[in-house]
């Protein structure tokens, strides 16, 4: 009973040997007409399509035959060139289908000839459906492949970019918005850079933020330096600004610096500057994250280090002769009170202490200085001084 099984299944294995030019032919029409990648024959080329096409239905055919080895590398060859050609695999995989589909249908039309029963068309069955099992299987794998090596490609290139975008070495051969397009980036503004530090060298500081951001419609590329993660992201509308913001409050563990907004991407960076400079500013002790357009005295306070510097010694000096346990309960008293708004009673709230404690404090900082927290000029040198000085209180 077995082999004649098996000599139906040989039958049947003829006679698809037969019409398997047409079969072929078919096929390829119908893919043409079924799915837009080969309805382009700009994407994958008449010929081409009918190599693929032929390889796969022999290899199919050949499932049928006893003891057939079968020899994978043309489907992985196809797997790896689609993969190039940019074909998507669900769309590939449809094609796959199409054609065994056309293969089955002949199949079965030659159970009318002499001698095939339902059992030998069933066993035909199953060793082309695990033929197609074997070629999808070699093809796919290799389309994997070569999509995992393409998306690595790509990366390289797009990091590439990124950094010379933000160190102004854009090559003559291209363009800002062949950049833009390739960073897959709006070629206009508002744009902000990120520079964040990383927690080790080479080390991430904002894991997986380009995909976060991308979920909430923000476009950004990054680049990841030894001490320092920097991004550039497209800010369009308030609400991707608060986006922006909340997503670095929520994934930051080390200092992290935004840039003012800007237009273009040839001012990129300039930008990374003004970044670095509020990463390395002293803004909200209870913040990570410091925006500079939030932080300008904090941010002044670095970007000039060597003025500022000489204005810190002279503005306190006289703090230097304090003890220093006293001289650090005083520096963190004046920040907590600058940075709630000049509000004793809120400072007070957040330094457990009573109001008056607050104002004694600050009179002793007047009396040391020389300088009045009600002249608005002297305020604004306590400020900076204090955003300079004693930065790790």
């Amino acid at each position: 009973m077995v082999g004649d099984i098996d000599a139906q299944v040989k039958q049947i294995a003829s006679a698809l040997q037969l019409s398997l030019d047409n079969i072929i032919a078919s096929v390829e029409v119908s893919l043409r007409r079924k799915i837009p990648f080969y309805t382009d024959s700009t994407i994958v080329a008449a010929d081409e399509l009918h190599a693929s096409v032929d390889h796969q239905l022999r290899f199919l055919v050949g499932g049928l035959a006893d003891g057939e080895q079968f020899d994978t590398a043309p489907a992985a060859a196809i797997g790896t060139r689609r993969a190039e050609q940019g074909v998507p695999l669900a769309t590939l995989m449809e094609a796959y289908r199409i054609a065994a589909q056309d293969v089955w249908e002949a199949m079965t039309a030659v159970v009318d000839e002499p001698g095939i029963t339902s059992k030998g068309l069933l066993r035909a069955t199953s060793l082309i459906w695990h033929a197609e099992d074997v070629y999808t299987q070699a093809m796919s794998e290799a389309y994997r492949q070569s999509a995992m090596l393409q998306v690595a490609d790509d990366e390289a290139e797009r990091s590439a970019l990124t950094e010379a975008l933000f160190h102004g070495r854009v090559s003559n051969d291209r363009t800002l918005w062949d950049i833009a397009q390739l960073l897959r980036l709006p070629q206009r503004g508002p744009y902000v850079v990120v520079a964040a530090a990383c927690p080790a060298v080479g080390t991430l500081a904002l894991p997986k933020v380009g995909s976060i951001l991308r979920s909430l419609d923000i476009f950004s590329s990054w680049r990841l330096l030894p001490d320092t993660q920097i991004g550039i992201a497209h800010l369009p509308s308030q609400s991707s600004r608060a986006a922006l913001r909340n997503t670095l409050n929520r994934l930051a563990t080390t200092r992290v610096g935004v840039s003012p907004e800007f237009q273009q991407l040839a001012d990129t960076s300039e930008a990374l500057r003004y970044a670095r400079a509020a990463l390395k500013a002293q803004g909200d002790a209870n913040q990570l994250v410091t925006i500079f357009e939030d932080s300008v005295l904090a941010v002044a306070a670095v970007s000039s280090p060597e003025v500022v510097g000489r204005l810190s010694d002279g503005v306190l000096a006289p703090l230097a002769a304090v003890p220093a346990d006293e001289r650090e309960t005083l520096i963190k008293t004046f920040r907590v009170w600058a940075a709630n708004g000049g509000s004793i009673s809120t400072a007070a709230t957040v330094l457990f202490c009573h109001p008056n404690t607050v104002r004694h404090r600050l009179q002793r900082i007047e009396q040391r200085t020389g300088r009045s927290l009600n002249a608005p000029n002297e305020l604004a040198e306590l400020c900076l001084a204090f955003a300079n000085q004693w930065s790790d209180i």
